[in-house]
């Protein structure tokens, strides 16, 4: 066994992987290549992902994409950036990004801490959107509270 044992990050969520419908799996296999982004390809040129200059905004957590969605819609000449973990809601969210013919949305499926700290230049956005983050009320989970000091500086 190693001196220094690896230090397993502290998450501020828990990845309860529900099902993914037919759709959703569908969906989620049709557009990555077109809509997703992937964590380890590293620092993100916003611009070039979207083909274009725009309003940048990242919505961490959007969970299963509707509210994200009517705000693109609302907001075409602007670039959305969502991040969820959860799988399902993504495949939801490129299956009704699809009917909806809306195309100014890219997404992570990855952990946002890790999105922000490696992803996303210093600067690089215009507006975060993070809605009912998880409120973590056991005293001894509060360390898994997204909305911390050492978030708020990435």
């Amino acid at each position: 066994m190693s001196e220094h044992p690896r230090e397993r990050a502290i998450r501020s969520f828990v990845l309860r992987t529900g099902r993914m419908t037919v759709g959703q799996e569908r969906a989620y296999e049709q557009h990555w290549a077109e809509w997703g982004l992937e964590h380890a390809a590293g620092a993100l040129d916003i611009d070039a992902s979207f083909g274009r200059a725009g309003e940048r905004i990242l919505e961490i957590g959007f969970g299963m994409g509707d509210s994200l969605l009517e705000m693109a819609r609302a907001a075409p000449a602007s670039n959305f950036i969502g991040v969820e973990v959860h799988r399902p809601g993504v495949g939801r969210l490129f299956h009704n990004m699809a009917a909806a013919n809306v195309d100014n949305i890219r997404v992570y499926c990855h952990d946002a801490v890790e999105v922000l700290r490696d992803c996303i230049p210093d600067g690089a956005l215009d507006t975060v959107q993070i809605y009912f983050p998880d409120p973590w009320h056991k005293k001894r989970h509060h360390k898994r509270r997204l909305i911390q000091l050492a978030f708020v500086e990435l």
